[in-house]
C-alpha cells in the first residue's frame, strides 16, 4: 500500500468520483428502482444492487458542495465571480456533448430518439432545444433528449445558489441543514418513491453537507485519523456503509446523504491505499462528468442498444453482468476521444 497523506486530496475526490459514475451506470443498466422498504430477503438481488446504487447522485452533490467550498477558500475572488466562474465550468462540457450527440443522433440515433422526434420541428422544436441546452427542460416541462440529463439542471441551481448556501451553512448550519432536509422528509412520509425526484429541492441537503465538511475539514481531519489508525478507520467505516445501506434499503431515498458520506470515508481508507487501482479511478474520476453525460446515448437512445438488449436479456447471468464493463468502457472511449479534441483544439487556439 502506498503512504496515506494527512488530508482529503484532488485524488481521493477523484477516486469517489469514479466510484458514483460505476453505481450510475449500474442504476441505469439494472434498472434500480424497487420501492423502499425493500424485502432484502426476496427482492431479485441485483435490482437491489441497482437500486442502492442511486446513493450516486448524493455522492455526487456532496462532492460538488464540497469541491466548491475548498476552491472558494483557496481562490479568494469575489461570489459573483467565483459563480460565474464555476457555473460556465460546469455548462460548458455539457454543451459540447449536448452539439455533438445531437449532431450523431442524426445519424445513429434510434428512430424515436432522433432530435427532430424528441424536441419536434420549427419554432416549437428549436425552442424545446433551447430549454435543454440551457438545462432547463425539468422547470420547463419540455421534452428531452437524454433523461439523465435532468440534473444539470439540480446541479445549475445548487451553483448558482453556492455563495447564499455557503454563507448560511457557516453562519447558521443547525438551521440550514434541517430546513434543506424538509424536502426529503416530506419524500419520506408523503410520497416514498412515488414523486418525481429529479429536481433540484431534493439534493440542497447533501450539498449542503459538502460544504459543511469542507467548512469545518471533517474529511481531511478523518484523513488524518486513517493515517493513524488506519484498520480502525478500515473497519468502523466498513461498518458504517453496510448500517447507511441496510437503512437506505427500508427509508429510501432520504438517507442517501448519510449512505454517500459512509461511502467517501470507506474509499478514502481504502482504494485511496491501493497504488494502481486507486491511480486508475483517479483517472476514471476525471472523466466521469463525461461519463455521466454521454453514457446513456450508448446503451439506450442511439442504435447500439440492441448490443446492450442481447447481454441484459441473456440467461446466463454472468452475460449480464458483462454490461457494465462494456458500457464502462464504450463511455471512457468516448470521453477519451472528446477531452484529446477538446485538447487539440484549444493548441490549434492559441497557436
Amino acid at each position: 500500500m502506498e503512504a496515506l497523506s494527512e488530508g482529503y486530496t484532488k485524488r481521493d475526490t477523484n477516486i469517489a468520483k469514479a466510484a458514483a459514475v460505476i453505481l450510475l451506470l449500474i442504476h441505469h443498466l439494472y434498472m434500480g428502482v424497487a420501492p423502499a422498504p425493500i424485502d432484502l430477503l426476496h427482492t431479485y438481488p441485483p435490482l437491489t444492487v441497482a437500486t442502492l446504487s442511486k446513493v450516486c447522485v448524493a455522492l455526487f452533490v456532496v462532492l460538488s458542495g464540497y469541491g466548491l467550498t475548498v476552491s472558494f477558500a483557496r481562490k479568494g475572488e469575489k461570489p459573483g465571480r467565483f459563480t460565474l466562474r464555476h457555473t460556465l465550468g460546469l455548462m460548458r462540457p455539457y454543451w459540447l456533448v449536448f452539439a455533438l450527440f445531437a449532431l450523431l443522433g442524426i445519424f445513429f440515433a434510434r428512430p424515436e430518439f432522433a432530435p427532430w422526434a424528441v424536441y419536434g420541428t420549427g419554432l416549437r422544436g428549436f425552442a424545446n432545444a433551447c430549454a435543454e441546452f440551457f438545462a432547463l427542460r425539468p422547470l420547463l416541462g419540455t421534452p428531452t433528449y437524454n433523461q439523465t440529463w435532468w440534473y444539470m439542471e439540480a446541479a445549475l441551481a445548487l451553483y448558482l445558489t453556492f455563495p447564499l448556501l455557503h454563507w448560511g451553512v457557516k453562519k447558521a448550519p443547525y438551521l440550514v441543514l434541517p430546513v434543506t432536509a424538509v424536502p426529503l422528509v416530506l419524500y419520506l412520509f408523503l410520497g416514498n418513491n412515488v414523486w418525481d425526484t429529479c429536481r433540484e429541492i431534493y439534493w440542497f441537503f447533501p450539498f449542503c453537507a459538502g460544504i459543511l465538511l469542507a467548512q469545518r475539514d471533517l474529511l481531511s481531519k478523518f484523513a488524518a485519523f486513517a493515517h493513524k489508525r488506519r484498520w480502525t478507520a478500515i473497519g468502523l467505516t466498513a461498518l458504517a456503509v453496510v448500517l447507511t445501506a441496510l437503512i437506505r434499503s427500508q427509508v429510501g431515498l432520504a438517507f442517501d446523504t448519510f449512505f454517500a458520506v459512509a461511502i467517501l470515508l470507506f474509499l478514502r481508507c481504502t482504494l485511496s491505499l491501493i497504488p494502481y487501482l486507486g491511480t486508475a479511478f483517479a483517472y476514471l474520476g476525471r472523466h466521469s462528468g463525461n461519463i455521466f453525460m454521454l453514457h446513456s446515448f450508448i446503451y439506450c437512445y442511439f442504435t447500439s442498444q440492441h448490443w446492450f438488449v442481447k447481454l441484459l436479456w441473456s440467461p446466463d447471468l454472468l452475460v449480464v453482468f458483462l454490461a457494465l464493463p462494456a458500457l464502462l468502457a464504450l463511455s471512457l472511449a468516448c470521453s477519451e476521444v472528446i477531452e484529446r479534441g477538446r485538447a487539440l483544439v484549444s493548441r490549434l487556439w492559441r497557436f
